[in-house]
């Protein structure tokens, strides 16, 4: 059965794109980010809710999972996020060391990851946000052929579930309404 589809609103999105487990997440990684400049028809991420591996400072991040990541509602992202759904496409996030703020990420569909020859994704975060509230996020296609799809994760909503000022920016760029995969957690009357 697939999943079912929500629609939600990104202006109170700190009241239900939440922390509905403890993780030992590292607060850098925690809140909510706007992918701010991304070409395709997704606007937010979360890594709440996931496990992070202390060890090899690692974080797998499903797209496909409940309340992660928000689509537009547009036909474009709902092809996106269906094509999201039928891949079983996540991300695994390899930080180099224990400062944070360099990682290898490693697109993984249908359970198998895609070689850094044909995509190579990094994030890092900006020399003047050592908190995390910004990240560059760089793309390389084919060995070098093509940097498209790059942009800019910026927090919206801080760890404490406040948001930021990169907030108000985003509501003014983006439609309100958004797409998401429905949370079974928890009741519609608390999502």
């Amino acid at each position: 059965m697939a999943e079912l589809i929500e629609k939600k609103q990104l202006n109170n999105i700190a009241t239900w794109m939440i922390p509905i487990k403890e993780t030992n997440l590292p607060s850098v990684l925690k809140g909510v980010f706007f992918m701010d400049g991304n070409p395709l028809p997704d606007t937010c991420i979360t890594m709440y809710n996931l496990e992070w591996d202390i060890e090899n400072r690692t974080l797998l991040l499903p797209i496909f999972a409940p309340l992660q990541w928000t689509f537009h509602d547009s036909i474009a992202g709902w092809i996106l996020l269906r094509s999201i759904q039928w891949l079983k496409v996540s991300y695994k996030i390899q930080f180099e060391d224990e400062t944070l703020q360099q990682a290898q990420i490693t697109p993984i569909l249908l359970g198998i990851p895609i070689s850094k020859s044909i995509v190579s994704f990094t994030m890092s975060q900006d020399k003047n946000s050592l908190n995390g509230d910004i990240w560059h996020r760089k793309n390389v296609w084919l060995g070098g052929l093509s940097r498209a799809g790059e942009y800019t994760l910026r927090r919206v909503v801080d760890k404490d579930g406040c948001y930021t000022p990169a907030f108000n920016d985003m509501l003014t760029r983006v439609q309100n309404e958004c797409l998401v995969i429905a949370d079974y957690r928890c009741s519609s009357q608390h999502c």
